[in-house]
């Protein structure tokens, strides 16, 4: 009698810039504490586009193989031994959709004393590991995920769609704590987003609720920013990399009378941190939060001085901020419509084409469902 070991599709990164390999790998099991999951979608970050490229070699220390993929909606098909609660109290059980956290060390001086886990040079990022050892489902571009005993993990709330769901565990969450970063906003602030990708639309939307007395968002294409008026913006102003930078800052300023009271970085372009600094009032506030990579970018010291201007880098999200994320997709699911961030629905093995697609912004947020449909 011969025994058969069910397997699960990964698409697998071996050559940068190159089509993903598609491997069968055994089918996980569930450690104590930790879950199984079914992917049932996965949306293309900004950050699987940079590793893809090879933008990240010498950056951070990985290499391929890979699998890639961290924006998430798992559905459980097993439980581990205690792993039956998530990490707000809500009771977990099979068939339950749920999305998932980096891992902290839990052993760092920025985990323990300033107790800023995000900030843990050694954090456990799964797609950025080789994903040749078991258990193999490293990354999310992939049938199966794997919720670790240590990973921090909320359940989706059933009336937010798993796409949804998973742009909001990286990008959502991500300007949910530039929010808390950034500090109040109110009637009378005047607030400039530099950006208009996922991290702009999202920032737009959270900020938006804050009713800012102007909500200034500066990028592109022109669809981006018509969904950024649909959204609350008050303004827009046009990136054309042809033109003169200053022209924009010029526009800002015109805009918002004295500059912006808070602005966010969030396009991650090279220049953008220069250009915004420069955007800045006095006494304003400045969250940098969309460049983690790129060469160095000049900026102008004596402005931040003499404007006394507070520049505050901001990363990723603690567990509290996906439920946070989740929370605000569900809440304000009939005031934005966040189908309208999405693009077109792939499969795994036309993973570089959605890659593509996000690399010529020619969509948005592509998704990725691993099975194919019933």
């Amino acid at each position: 009698m011969t025994s058969t070991i069910e397997t699960g599709r990964a698409a697998v990164l071996h050559d940068y810039r190159a089509d993903f390999e598609i491997t069968n790998f055994p089918k996980p099991k569930a450690e104590p504490g930790g879950l199984v999951v079914e992917i049932e979608t996965a949306t293309v970050c900004g950050s699987d586009v940079h590793v893809w490229q090879g933008d990240m070699v010498g950056v951070l220390p990985i290499s391929p193989p890979l699998i890639l993929g961290h924006e998430m909606t798992g559905r459980i098909t097993e439980i581990g031994a205690g792993a039956d609660i998530d990490s707000v109290g809500q009771r977990l059980r099979v068939g339950d959709r749920v999305v998932w956290a980096h891992i902290p060390c839990g052993r760092c001086h920025e985990c323990t004393v300033e107790r800023e886990p995000v900030l843990c040079s050694r954090r456990y990022i799964g797609y950025l590991n080789d994903c040749s050892a078991p258990p193999h489902f490293t990354g999310t571009f992939a049938e199966y995920g794997i919720v670790r005993p240590a990973a921090g993990r909320v359940r989706v709330p059933d009336n937010v769609e798993s796409a949804w769901a998973s742009a909001g565990s990286c990008a959502l969450r991500t300007v949910v704590r530039a929010l808390s970063v950034a500090g109040p906003i109110d009637r009378d602030d005047t607030v400039v987003i530099q950006g208009a990708g996922p991290l702009g639309l999202f920032a737009t939307a959270l900020v938006s609720l804050h009713n800012p007395r102007r909500l200034v968002v500066v990028g592109g294409p022109a669809d981006r920013l018509q969904l950024a008026k649909e959204w609350g913006a008050t303004d827009t102003v046009m990136v054309d990399p042809t033109a003169d930078p200053a022209e924009r800052i010029d526009e800002v300023h015109r805009i918002t009378g004295r500059g912006a009271s808070v602005a966010f970085e969030l396009a991650g372009a090279p220049g953008v941190l220069s250009e915004g600094i420069q955007m800045i009032a006095r006494n304003g506030r400045y969250v940098v939060m969309g460049t983690l990579g790129g060469p160095p970018q000049p900026v102008n010291a004596a402005t931040i001085v003499t404007r006394g201007i507070r520049v505050l880098g901001s990363m990723s999200g603690d567990i509290g901020d996906y439920h946070t994320a989740l929370l605000a997709l569900e809440r304000y699911r009939d005031r934005f419509d966040w189908n309208r961030m999405l693009g077109n629905t792939y499969d795994l093995d036309h993973l570089a084409d959605a890659m593509a697609a996000m690399l010529r912004m020619d969509e948005i947020k592509p998704i990725i469902r691993p099975r194919p449909s019933a």
